[in-house]
């Protein structure tokens, strides 16, 4: 395995990309930001003390360690290096603070791996969901160096082929008990359930501080529905029902998935330009539709909500993130496609969320949540212990990594 792996790490190094690069300009960038980059370690950390090194993916990866990393920090006096693989995490402008420095991750060669774990000289390392970089985890273990791999799902297919490295972590911490079950078969014993951090995010979010005077002024103590992540076949349906709906004094916040201007522009047409922007410097109070037009708000305007719409259920790639808007208790309906996400179909038997198939049913389901405050409290206790039942107990991670 080791032998073939490197072969090929050095093929993808040398001749692969350097040849896409000359076609992909994303490509290209990922070979530049590269570019003498173990100098660049070496020249702005202090090689003289340890560190924890963490490593995510991207900004998905990223995102679900921010609970995971904080409280690392208030238990480990050592500074945090986080590194990416892609550019989404690494481009991403505010971090938390408890980030000391942010890196791409140097390519897993051999090389590589020992130079950056010399330069680092992580007292812990901790990997993120599925990254498995064999160099990297055997020049750790060969240092003796803790290594950690968190919120790892089975996949019968690397999981295997990477059975060897992923045996090499001092731990693996799995998000579901399928995962443990099938580590467990093929005779790993280093494996331990602990649920998914993004559980945790979400409820952190919650608590996170978003102050828009101008929102709040505009929906003036009205009730208001959010749709979130929409499509085109999400607003087919949504604006049919705004148009014809007869509740007074409501309004509608619309979150398209795509938020660029043509995408907006197509969706105000529809509306006959009868609403308003969130970057409007002025809101129009008699439109009762409010378009979110950047990116990075839909988890915080989620609150303001009495009923959520989460986009993606008519689409092909499938349904967005309702753990978003599941921290306010909120009643949630999707469309039809959800088979393939857990937390839909636990909610769904649950009746916190609900699903539907054409304009006819989110009719009837929304004006039947809207008359029924009763029912809307009764989901509001339901999706919060959900959220409550599926919180990963850190603190046991932390402890367990501590008596290692």
């Amino acid at each position: 395995m080791s032998i073939a792996y490197n072969i090929l790490i050095g093929i993808f190094k040398k001749i692969l990309l350097p040849t896409l690069s000359i076609f992909s300009q994303k490509i290209k960038i990922f070979l530049l930001v590269r570019v003498n980059l173990l100098d660049k370690i070496s020249r702005e950390i202090d090689k003289t003390k340890k560190h924890i090194w963490i490593h995510a993916a991207s900004l998905g990866e990223y995102e679900l360690a921010i609970p995971l990393i904080k409280e690392i920090k208030k238990n480990f006096n050592e500074k945090i290096i986080l590194t990416f693989f892609s550019e989404s995490g690494f481009k991403l402008k505010k971090r938390i603070k408890e980030i000391s420095y942010t890196y791409y991750l140097p390519i897993d060669t051999m090389y590589n791996a020992k130079e950056f774990i010399r330069i680092v000289n992580p007292y812990i390392s901790i990997f993120i969901k599925q990254e498995i970089w064999p160099n990297y985890i055997k020049e750790l273990k060969k240092k003796n160096i803790r290594s950690y791999l968190v919120n790892y799902t089975f996949n019968r297919f690397t999981s295997r082929i990477l059975s060897s490295s992923i045996r090499e972590f001092n731990k693996i911490y799995v998000q579901d008990k399928i995962s443990l079950e099938n580590l467990k078969k093929l005779g790993f014993d280093n494996v331990k359930y602990s649920g998914d951090l993004k559980f945790n995010r979400a409820l952190l979010q919650k608590n996170e501080v978003y102050q828009n005077d101008k929102l709040q002024g505009y929906l003036m103590g009205y009730q208001c529905m959010v749709f979130g992540s929409t499509w085109e076949k999400d607003e087919e349906i949504i604006i049919k029902y705004i148009k014809n709906s007869k509740v007074k004094d409501f309004k509608y916040i619309i979150a398209p998935h795509v938020a660029n201007k043509k995408n907006i522009e197509r969706i105000k047409n529809k509306f006959n330009n009868e609403v308003n922007l969130l970057n409007d410097n002025i809101y129009n109070a008699r439109h009762n539709v409010l378009l979110i037009n950047s990116i990075g708000v839909l988890k915080y305007i989620y609150k303001f909500a009495i009923i959520s719409y989460v986009g993606g259920g008519f689409n092909k790639k499938g349904l967005h993130n309702i753990l978003e808007t599941c921290i306010y208790g909120n009643p949630i309906i999707i469309g039809k496609n959800y088979k393939f996400f857990n937390e839909a179909n636990e909610l769904i038997r649950l009746k916190g969320v609900f699903t539907i198939k054409n304009s006819k049913e989110f009719y009837e389901i929304v004006n039947e949540l809207l008359m029924n405050e009763k029912k809307r409290n009764e989901i509001k206790i339901i999706n919060t212990k959900f959220i409550n039942d599926n919180l990963v107990s850190i603190n046991q991670i932390i402890k367990s990594i501590k008596n290692e």
